[in-house]
């Protein structure tokens, strides 16, 4: 029997390009072939991005985005297909001559990508069997069942389930599937799921993902061929927000650090890779086997000889300086912490475990062995109010940290996602769960309210990368920045036109009026750039002076305008009021 295991397109705003590696599919892969089957991986997110328009279900962030921004404070510059077109997956699909499909729907807002993947292969051949798995299935099971072109769904990990499923298909024996934990179909015109009943305990056990059915040079981070290490499965902490434990289970699941450093040996023997992404939950739960890890690479690369990474992010609540200190050295330039809100009643309300570091510490020690910083916090979640999320930003403004922003978006079978349907604010369509969605709308705040943040957010990182190149003095003050554009505008990093701009910008006299549901003030001219040059200054003045932050939209080949966007009055007020007299510090500590 031939399986071809899919990971389908996906179509948003944006894609972290770095994180799409299907290793999910790979680990399947090994457990098939070392049962004798035959498995490819079509990995359809391969290839280029295509611009296509904005579907009408997502239709209400079109004014929220402007797609001609030019301004180094954009958003999002349009909506894309990341990955093959349509018709070369189809082509791909029945070129294949494959017996079984396995399909990944990993993320709800991307379900109707995998629901297309399952309906091209039964247009092919209706007899074309079609398995699904994947995060979203395992969250939402009945739902994805539903589909006429989904036959059979895998919950939680599938290097046992999924092969034990095909030999039963294979040999058709159907009334053995019911004796197969974490698998639903349909029989007699009934649905049947039966509940996740056991989790793999020994990981060291399962073969290495079959990177070989990859195309090694797809997968890249700072131009060097990269991978995604798994290390561990499980979550025991339960954040309100979070289906790991769905899909992973709530037991904290280790491999060994030499199993780990047995496989990074293969992927850089075999494959020339020289980053490691560790997409672990909890990869320093266990502190002492993080550091045993960091100990073992060095052993064998050398110190700094490879990259490593850990996007997913990582507990500062588990951090000491130590561990800090042999990531460095091990192939750490930068590490992702998860703060989620400067709000201690939040991070409680949202479960989050406690924290037994102080952010502050770790901080000092990042610094101290030069380790750059990201610090993600969550907005938009039911019980945030406006301060907070504000407060937030101001917050990791102050400290030597980027900030990476997520808009929060509802994860079906999370306690968070059932108090929103509970609310009634959440959205009707599955494809409005998606970050660049702005999904949840509260009494406290809106959509608008949510675009302002990610645009300050912007703004505060801007400044920051402008201090880490030595342009701006660290530790400048909002108001003195401001009180000094006014005073002397530069010429750096600007959309080239002909001359000098802030003659005209002091002598305009803008006049607004009207307002929109938000309640926010909307442009009635247009500042014209054919005869200046329109810096960033030029930006943040305007953004003082009228409370709102523009655009910049190309009007000829050497001529731009700056356009007033929508801007959330209650945000920007708060924001300037409380952050005038506050310090920016830099980002970088290396």
């Amino acid at each position: 029997m031939k399986i071809l295991l899919i990971q389908p397109p996906v179509l948003d705003f944006y894609q972290t390009s770095m994180r799409t590696q299907p290793i999910g599919l790979a680990y399947l892969a090994a457990s098939l072939q070392a049962r004798g089957y035959e498995v490819e991986i079509l990995d359809c997110q391969a290839g280029k991005k295509k611009s296509i328009p904005v579907p009408s279900e997502l239709s209400y962030l079109r004014d929220l985005y402007p797609f001609g921004d030019r301004s180094p404070f954009k958003l999002y510059t349009g909506y894309y297909h990341f990955g093959m077109g349509w018709g070369e997956i189809r082509k791909k699909i029945g070129d294949s001559k494959a017996d079984l499909f396995g399909i990944s729907s990993s993320f709800t807002p991307y379900h109707g990508e995998a629901l297309k993947v399952a309906r091209i292969i039964k247009e092919w051949n209706k007899k074309n069997m079609v398995v699904m798995g994947g995060s979203h299935v395992s969250s939402e099971p009945e739902g994805v069942l539903r589909s006429p072109d989904v036959d059979y769904i895998v919950l939680g990990e599938g290097e046992f389930r999924f092969p034990a499923l095909v030999e039963q298909i294979q040999k058709g024996r159907v009334k053995e599937i019911s004796g197969i934990d974490g698998v639903g179909y349909r029989t007699d015109g009934e649905m049947r799921i039966h509940p996740l009943r056991d989790f793999i305990q020994d990981l060291n056990s399962l073969p290495f993902p079959e990177r070989g059915l990859l195309d090694p040079d797809r997968y890249r981070i700072n131009g060097k061929r990269s991978t995604m290490l798994i290390t561990s499965r499980g979550c025991p902490h339960g954040c309100a927000y979070c289906s790991t434990h769905l899909v992973m289970g709530s037991s904290f699941r280790v491999r060994n650090p030499e199993n780990i450093l047995q496989e990074m040996r293969e992927c850089h023997r075999k494959y020339g890779i020289e980053v490691f992404d560790l997409e672990d939950d909890n990869f320093t739960y266990d502190l002492e086997r993080a550091k045993r890890l960091m100990k073992l690479v060095m052993d064998a690369f050398g110190e700094k000889n490879i990259e490593l990474t850990a996007m997913n992010g990582v507990s500062f609540a588990s951090l000491d300086g130590e561990v800090l200190g042999l990531m460095k050295r091990a192939g750490f330039h930068t590490v992702n912490l998860s703060y989620v809100s400067s709000d201690p009643s939040t991070k409680e309300r949202m479960r989050r475990p406690r924290e037994r570091t102080d952010f502050n510490q770790i901080l000092k020690k990042a610094e101290e062995v030069g380790l750059k910083v990201i610090a993600y916090a969550i907005l938009g979640m039911p019980d945030q109010t406006i301060e907070e999320m504000v407060d937030t930003l101001i917050y990791l403004m102050g400290k030597k940290v980027l900030v990476g922003p997520s808009i929060y978006y509802p994860v079906p079978g999370t306690p968070l996602f059932q108090r929103c349907k509970e609310d009634g604010i959440l959205p009707s369509n599955l494809s409005q769960w998606r970050s660049s969605g702005l999904p949840i709308e509260t009494k406290e705040f809106n959509r608008l309210d949510m675009v302002t943040l990610l645009r300050l957010a912007r703004v505060i990182n801007f400044i920051k990368g402008k201090m880490d190149r030595g342009e701006l003095e660290v530790g400048i003050t909002w108001e003195a920045l401001f009180q000094g554009l006014k005073d002397k505008a530069t010429s750096k990093n600007v959309i080239p036109a002909k001359a000098g701009i802030q003659k005209r910008l002091k002598s305009l006299d803008s006049r607004f009026r009207g307002s929109d549901e938000y309640g926010i003030i909307r442009a009635s001219h247009k500042v014209k750039a054919e005869d200046g040059v329109i810096l960033w200054p030029d930006i943040l003045l305007m953004l003082l002076k009228e409370r709102s932050f523009f655009s910049l939209r190309k009007v000829s080949r050497n001529g731009f305008s700056m356009v007033q966007e929508k801007t959330s009055k209650r945000v920007l007020d708060y924001f300037l009021k409380s952050a005038l007299e506050k310090p920016i510090l830099k980002s970088r500590n290396d």
